[in-house]
């Protein structure tokens, strides 16, 4: 008996073709199936992740104010002045198919240059964005599939800091080795801040964290409900820009509260399961009374490495030899022979460098 495919199941084009298995589809499907065989046959989708990213020119709208994008609904976009003023304003025609994201710098018009959509009334004062500037950093990770090969975090910070909470939920070195190859791909400073510490005894040295103090990266151990190692980070604030990712749960938010309680970030329990509850919905940028910036983002299951460069291995995993990154699918992490005293480090690589040459099965196998 042949198997049956339904629409985004098969890699094959044929398959999507077989007439007798949709004997029973309505009409939509039949259109939405043919579309997706044609374009495996045709060859239509070829995409180029980097020019995807390209931004319009904005040299004719250098003469116009410039502000920086806290958070973005639709079309409508809440802007921050340079002295702090907030500002709505609506997308220019030419810039909603564009993608922006929390940190761009944009050159607005104080009087709309185009028409307003009707449908944008939310944007009371009038104000139009019509340029984005070239972007100093960009912190992006792995997207889905070719179509949309990258998810966008945050342009124009200093440092990312990644949050990894003790207990609740516990403590995973592969995030913190993603988040440094991330870190790494865009230029960012790097920090690890380890939160609710007064969870685990003084006795708990956390040598999960070993291979990555022998880095030399630093390494802040923190806890909001005890004020411990919150002076330390404030300082480090001070005219930066920094990130905050991390799983759910981890405590991100509860550490803005403690930094700034003016910002008063929403909170929430562990989940029945010992997982975080999500508590942030998107990006948000947020300017600290006492000087710096802070992005929240929201609680992260994966930082996918889809897409980076394999080049940036060694640097992530500085003890293994150069011949083992090359190739380290044909080492065994449970070989002795191999010496390893930090085994799961060697399958971290290995999956790491599995996934950053990762084809989407849903992408085009016929280019």
């Amino acid at each position: 008996m042949s198997r049956k495919f339904r629409l985004g199941q098969s890699r094959d084009a044929q398959d999507l073709d077989a007439p007798d298995a949709y004997a029973r589809e309505g009409k939509s499907q039949s259109k939405r199936r043919q579309r997706s065989a044609e374009r495996l046959v045709s060859d239509n989708e070829a995409h180029d992740a980097d020019a995807m990213l390209l931004l319009p020119d904005p040299g004719p709208w250098l003469h116009l104010p410039e502000a920086t994008l806290v958070w973005r609904h639709s079309q409508i976009v809440d802007l921050e002045l340079d002295d702090g003023t907030p500002l709505r304003a609506s997308l220019a025609g030419k810039l909603k198919g564009v993608k922006l994201v929390v940190g761009d710098r944009l050159r607005y018009s104080a009087v709309p240059l185009e028409p307003l959509d009707p449908g944008l009334a939310q944007a009371q004062e009038g104000a139009q964005v019509v340029a984005v500037m070239p972007r100093r950093t960009l912190l992006k990770r792995g997207g889905i599939d070719d179509r949309e090969p990258w998810q966008l975090i945050c342009a124009n910070a200093d440092e990312l800091w990644v949050c990894a909470a003790v207990v609740d939920p516990p403590l995973r070195p592969g995030l913190l080795e993603r988040a440094q190859t991330l870190a790494l791909a865009c230029g960012l400073g790097f920090r690890i801040i380890v939160t609710k510490r007064d969870r685990a005894s003084r006795q708990d040295l956390l040598p999960e964290l070993d291979p990555l103090r022998a880095q030399g990266l630093p390494i802040l151990e923190t806890s909001a409900a005890r004020g411990q190692g919150l002076e330390p980070l404030r300082e480090l604030l001070l005219g930066r820009k920094v990130v905050l990712v991390g799983h759910s749960g981890v405590g991100k938010s509860t550490l803005i509260n403690a930094l700034a309680p003016e910002l008063n970030q929403r909170t929430g329990p562990m989940s029945r399961y010992g997982t975080g509850r999500q508590t942030t919905t998107g990006a948000r940028w947020l300017p600290l009374a006492g000087g710096g910036t802070l992005v929240d983002t929201p609680g992260l299951r994966n930082l996918s490495v889809r897409g980076l460069p394999r080049t940036l291995l060694p640097q992530v995993f500085p003890e293994f030899p150069g011949s083992w990154i090359e190739d380290p699918m044909a080492l065994d992490p449970e070989d002795e022979a191999l010496g390893l005293d930090y085994p799961e480090r060697l399958l971290s690589l290995q999956r790491l460098w599995l996934e950053m040459e990762e084809r989407n099965p849903n992408q085009n196998i016929h280019r």
